[in-house]
């Protein structure tokens, strides 16, 4: 956004409350959403996922439809899984470009994941899945009639994609890269100072540097915080933990003295310093480490972040460890092996180079503007 801005782009930007203030930094007009939905931002069981984003979609085409319109824009950019924008671009006969944050998903890629052993957790979960989704379509068809438009369709809502899709991750990192064509530019990892958490006490830091953090909605698990005390506790190691904003310290325990532990942290600062990072295998996070060299222990909290995790293992770059493996011994073993193996370093550092030479977001704002105009002209 910050990039468009400073080409001269005039950018309206719809997002819930909470990012407001970013959205204002990087010189955009916020709009706020009045969805339920969007402003606790929260994921739900991922079972009924199709259904509560064509419900979202719903409900915001209902009440939004006037102010997008009165926007007289000239294109739109809309996130891989915010459908309500494919749906607009069509009722508005605008052209759109879709916002990956993850990987880029087609059936390759769930062949992939499905190989890697990431499959739906018991029959109850895929049943479920079958009904909501049928409820999807219901509420599609409506949409379909009540706009005249065909809107994205049951994957598209799921896994949304146009003529340009701008792919925060480099073609290395992304499964079956061969797969997609030039639609979709692999553009690196968008990063930033996010200019948070002062105060951290930098003057306990000592090497080596072991990073933990379960991201931000996966982050209630103390035992697997326990666990990373347990198996780190003896070691000569400087052990980092982000814990969020919901889990105590002293529901703990007592915080091993070579232990830092707060509910948040400056990530990319830590980073900076890390050896070794524990994460849950967030797009965010991942991409994060590598994009500084560091290899990773992945312990998924979900599938899209198995697929992630596999991947980060597939291309040596770290190890995929399964949440329910996640045991003290097998954390410590893991973190030694990344420590002691230079090799997973030096494959770290093969993803660090494809990201920073992706071009980023001056590459995806040529794409955006090359693709906007043509589409005007």
């Amino acid at each position: 956004v910050r990039e468009l801005v400073n080409r001269g782009d005039d950018i309206v930007y719809y997002s819930a409350e909470t990012f407001a203030a970013p959205v204002e930094r990087a010189g955009a007009q916020y709009r706020p959403y009045r969805n339920a939905h969007l402003l606790d931002l929260t994921l739900g069981p991922l079972d009924q996922l199709g259904w509560r984003l064509m419900r979202t979609t719903a409900e915001v085409l209902d009440a939004e439809l006037g102010s997008f319109r009165s926007e007289r824009a000239d294109y739109l950019v809309t996130d891989s899984v915010a459908p309500w924008g494919q749906w607009l671009a069509q009722i508005l006969r605008l052209p759109v470009v879709t916002s990956i944050s993850t990987f880029a998903f087609n059936r390759h890629v769930l062949a992939f994941g499905l190989a890697q052993g990431v499959r739906p957790k018991g029959f109850r979960t895929v049943l479920s899945k079958v009904r909501h989704t049928m409820k999807a379509i219901r509420l599609m068809r409506q949409l379909q009639r009540r706009y005249g438009v065909s809107g994205p369709g049951i994957a598209g809502t799921l896994m949304g994609h146009s003529d340009l899709n701008i792919v925060y991750t480099s073609r290395l990192f992304q499964p079956c890269a061969d797969t997609f064509d030039d639609r979709f530019q692999f553009v690196g990892p968008s990063l930033g100072d996010r200019g948070e958490v002062e105060g951290f006490p930098w003057d306990r830091v000592r090497q080596p540097v072991v990073y933990v953090s379960l991201g931000t909605l996966f982050n209630v698990d103390a035992t697997f915080y326990r666990n990373c005390f347990e198996a780190f506790r003896d070691d000569d190691l400087q052990v980092i933990m982000s814990i969020g904003a919901h889990v105590s310290r002293d529901s703990l325990g007592v915080t091993p003295p070579n232990c830092i532990v707060q509910a948040h942290v400056p990530q990319l600062d830590v980073l900076s310093r890390a050896s070794a990072f524990v994460t849950h295998g967030g797009m965010n996070s991942v991409s994060e480490s590598l994009f500084h060299g560091v290899p990773m222990v992945v312990v998924a909290q979900m599938s899209e972040q198995e697929i992630i995790g596999r991947r980060v293992a597939q291309l040596g770059a770290g190890l995929y460890l399964p949440r329910e493996d996640a045991t003290a011994e097998k954390l410590r073993t893991s973190v030694r092996h990344l420590l002691t193996d230079s090799r997973f370093r030096e494959q770290a550092a093969l993803v660090q180079q494809s990201f920073r030479t992706a071009g980023g977001v001056a590459r995806a704002a040529d794409a955006i503007q090359t693709f906007t105009r043509q589409r005007a002209s």
